[in-house]
């Protein structure tokens, strides 16, 4: 995208009138300390869930906090790109620039859009998130960076290091004879075998299943603990002996998983609706199928699941990994990175505003003060304290009326992203259910690279989902039609693509790039 003049520019933003004004926000009370003869750094702020007026609670604390003027820039989600392009074609770049995971970082900087913000200087400029990523997932550093060069700051996934733990019907393992899940995948077949065929629910009726997928939408995730058990997960790249890379869906590992998901699946253990299944059916809350698979926090008692559950009688009990015939087990995480936040080029290109970014940025995933602020506002105004947690005030229970106060992702897009302040966010309860669920648990995380080749071939997940089902049904058989499956999809582009990879993650160890 070529940047235009600024005379067209002028006539191109005349064209849009933003909606501004100034809300009637309590009095923030930050001091910053700084000289009032000292002048604002001005920082245009791209981000979701805006505030539909400036001057909003949130706004004015960070401006005076950090001695900063904010300029809210409003994009829909619903069409933010189009949106967005419009701006940038008129040469409004954000400072502070939300970016929607890897495709985004790729597609503005070989636009010459966005400011280079090496790994190096993130870590010297925001020690606590480097601390986290260091200590959970290193190789995630690597996730955003586009030809050797890094553009963004990952906001953290605190939920991607916890593994997808299997979920089971307490009751039902008690009716067939296990006190506590199964260990091993032999154990697991002999008990979705048994949730299928002795009646767990005691409705004399043989309508309950052993387990399910999502067909419809992401069936590789549903699945995740059973690939585990085989040390592998088709969606990801995983390491061989050799310590190279290779796809999963290719591996022997994953033809095996597959054999197992055929045999329960003509034997009626595993749902046959699972081939129209989105997940919005509630097939383990509605006591169809006794296992399921998620993020621990949507089966915790006060997640989305565990309301459930609980509202239909059903008790939970978490699983771990399942060992298999190549030993322990593995669980899937959805890894640390997945957005970015970037600078435009033109604010890398003014030290004073590139360090102010980093130091707001950092306070709000290091210091309480910003966090509460961003997230909850002022105590007494905004919420109140109850039993060591911030809870809404009434009239701020309220999503619209949350928003217009600024509180939330708009300004605060990294401050529920750290560790510190998990105890804000999640009872001490259910952070004790956390550490029990994946205490011991080994994690498979994917490698992600933004390479040439993958933006080559944007047909293979196609493919490879079509011949996930057909595995898994047996339209396609396991032995020469899984090899011709695997020399498909080396020809459509997946050996070019594993080369790269290759490559590109040699280079990385090697600190060459």
């Amino acid at each position: 995208m070529k940047r235009l003049s600024k005379s067209t520019a002028a006539i191109a933003l005349s064209l849009s009138i933003l909606a501004a004004g100034c809300s009637k926000a309590p009095a923030p009370s930050a001091d910053n300390g700084k000289s009032s003869a000292e002048k604002p750094i001005e920082i245009s702020w791209l981000s979701f869930d805006f505030p539909e007026e400036d001057g909003s609670y949130v706004q004015q604390w960070m401006e005076k906090k950090f001695n900063v003027k904010i300029k809210n820039i409003r994009i829909d989600r619903t069409n933010w790109k189009d949106q967005l392009n419009v701006r940038l074609a008129t040469n409004e770049l954000p400072d502070v620039w939300l970016l929607w995971g890897l495709a985004d970082v790729r597609a503005y900087s070989q636009q010459g859009l966005l400011a280079e913000l090496p790994i190096d200087e993130i870590k010297k400029n925001m020690p606590t998130l480097a601390e986290f990523v260091d200590k959970n997932q290193p190789e995630a550093w690597n996730d955003g960076v586009i030809n050797g060069k890094s553009y963004g700051i990952p906001i953290t996934n605190l939920e991607g290091v916890i593994p997808l733990n299997p979920f089971y019907n307490q009751d039902w393992l008690k009716a067939v004879g296990y006190n506590e899940p199964p260990k091993t995948l032999k154990e697991f077949e002999d008990v979705i075998y048994k949730f299928r065929n002795n009646d767990p629910d005691g409705n004399g009726k043989k309508d309950t299943y052993g387990l399910t997928a999502l067909g419809k939408t992401n069936i590789a995730e549903s699945l995740q603990y059973v690939f585990g058990a085989y040390q592998t997960n088709p969606s990801y790249w995983v390491k061989d002996k050799e310590g190279k890379l290779v796809y999963g869906m290719v591996t022997e590992q994953s033809r095996e998983a597959f054999r197992s998901l055929n045999k329960w699946f003509k034997d009626g253990v595993l749902d046959p609706e699972f081939l129209t299944s989105d997940g919005k059916r509630g097939e383990f809350v509605n006591k169809r199928v006794g296992v399921d698979t998620h993020n621990w926090s949507n089966f915790r008692p006060n997640g989305v699941i565990g309301l459930a559950a609980a509202k239909n009688g059903v008790k939970i009990a978490a699983g771990k990994a399942l060992d298999g015939p190549y030993g322990t087990g593995k669980l899937s995480a959805w890894g640390l990175t997945g957005n970015y936040l970037g600078m435009s080029v033109d604010a890398g290109k003014d030290p004073k505003k590139k360090a102010k970014i980093y130091e707001i940025l950092n306070s709000m995933y290091s210091d309480k003060e910003s966090f509460m602020a961003t997230q909850y506002g002022e105590e007494g105004v905004h919420y109140t304290m109850q039993n060591g947690m911030p809870v809404p005030k009434e009239e701020y229970v309220d999503t619209k009326k949350k928003i217009s106060a600024g509180l939330g992702s708009y300004y605060g897009l990294l401050s529920k992203k750290a560790k510190a302040f998990e105890t804000y966010s999640f009872p001490a309860s259910d952070l004790a259910l956390r550490e029990q669920v994946t205490q011991g648990v080994e994690m498979l995380f994917n490698i992600k690279f933004n390479i040439n080749a993958v933006q080559k071939y944007p047909d293979l997940p196609n493919l490879e989902k079509e011949h996930f089902i057909k595995f898994i049904t047996g339209e396609i058989d396991l032995d020469k039609g899984f090899d011709k499956f695997v020399e498909s999809w080396k020809r459509a582009g997946g050996e070019e693509i594993t080369n790269e990879v290759n490559a590109t993650y040699k280079a990385q160890q090697s600190g060459k790039k």
